[in-house]
């Protein structure tokens, strides 16, 4: 049987003959899974984007007769317009979804065999300066918002939260008494997090502000309605601008790695901070170890003692030959 050849004809025949029904049809099953909504979204994205691509440029093609290298094509043209992790990002929402056609028998295999990842270069960790965080929060007006905008940067720094983690916080998430928030992170997998007193007091503030609404998320926007990751990606980009921060990328997610940065510069260790961020390996987790450690060789390099004692040594012997 040829690839992407129908092994079930039926009723469903449309899923191999229609891109959009097929589409339909893996975000059902996504559903019926009880994966995230972040997910499910996500993978709406990618796909969609995947149908235009195909729309224009090979227009009448359907999951049945799609070959390699027009997915090839796709990804090529998805790293040149956004990047090589976006790209990457496709191929694992494509594998997902041929995966889910051939699983419910609508295609014998999938055309995706020798479609791979691109190569990516490690990027650069970039995170906040301490002098920033403060010019950031220095923006923090005693508006509503500003109350708001300081509780969320400092509970971002503070607990290295995803920003659809901390758009998902409810107020019974959070327990006063012991200082914890209980997060639901990728997989709605849950796990409990501490915050310190300065978070607290921010939170307290912009609590007393937000009052008693009807609406069960903490964070929400000036009209009562919560706030999602990419209002919140917006502020970040505004409260930096008028800081008059520059040079690094301005992000939810840029304070997350500040976090975690900061919480091996100052001790902690990469076991428990691997819980906190809710990662499932140690992958990630090591990038920020590697970070914190340039921060000791060059720590090193300029209190070095050898080299502080042949300075002393130096000076000394000027000072005599004077």
């Amino acid at each position: 049987m040829a690839t992407g050849q129908l092994i079930r004809i039926d009723a469903f025949n449309s899923l191999a003959e229609d891109m959009s029904a097929a589409i339909e049809a893996f975000l059902s099953y996504c559903q019926s899974k009880n994966l995230s909504n972040n997910t499910i979204i996500y993978y709406r994205y990618r796909l969609e984007s995947f149908r235009r691509y195909i729309d224009k440029n090979a227009p009448g093609t359907t999951p049945l007769n799609l070959n390699a290298p027009l997915i090839r094509g796709f990804i090529a043209d998805e790293s040149k317009r956004s990047s090589p992790s976006t790209a990457n990002h496709s191929v694992i929402s494509l594998k997902a979804f041929f995966n889910y056609l051939i699983k419910d028998g609508f295609l014998d295999r999938s055309p995706m065999a020798g479609v791979e990842k691109l190569k990516q270069r490690k990027a650069i960790i970039q995170t906040f300066s301490l002098e920033q965080i403060e010019a950031l929060l220095a923006t923090c007006e005693k508006s509503f918002a500003g109350i708001r905008d300081r509780a969320i940067v400092l509970l971002l720094l503070d607990c290295g939260l995803r920003a659809s983690e901390l758009c998902d916080i409810k107020l019974d998430d959070v327990n006063w008494t012991e200082q914890t928030i209980l997060i639901c992170g990728k997989g709605d997998k849950e796990r409990l997090i501490s915050y310190g007193q300065t978070a607290r007091s921010a939170l307290s503030q912009y609590l007393a502000r937000r009052g008693e609404l009807n609406v069960r998320n903490l964070f929400v926007s000036c009209y009562a309605e919560p706030i999602n990751r990419y209002r919140l990606l917006e502020m970040i980009k505004e409260r930096c601008s008028a800081a008059n921060i520059s040079g690094l990328r301005c992000s939810p997610h840029t304070l997350r790695h500040t976090f975690a940065v900061h919480y091996l510069r100052n001790g902690g260790d990469v076991f428990s901070l691997q819980k906190i961020l809710g990662h499932s390996d140690l992958a990630m987790t090591r990038r920020y170890v590697e970070l914190s450690e340039m921060d000791v060789r060059e720590k090193h390099r300029a209190y070095s003692p050898a080299d502080r004692i042949r300075v002393a040594s130096s000076s000394a012997r000027r000072e005599r030959l004077r």
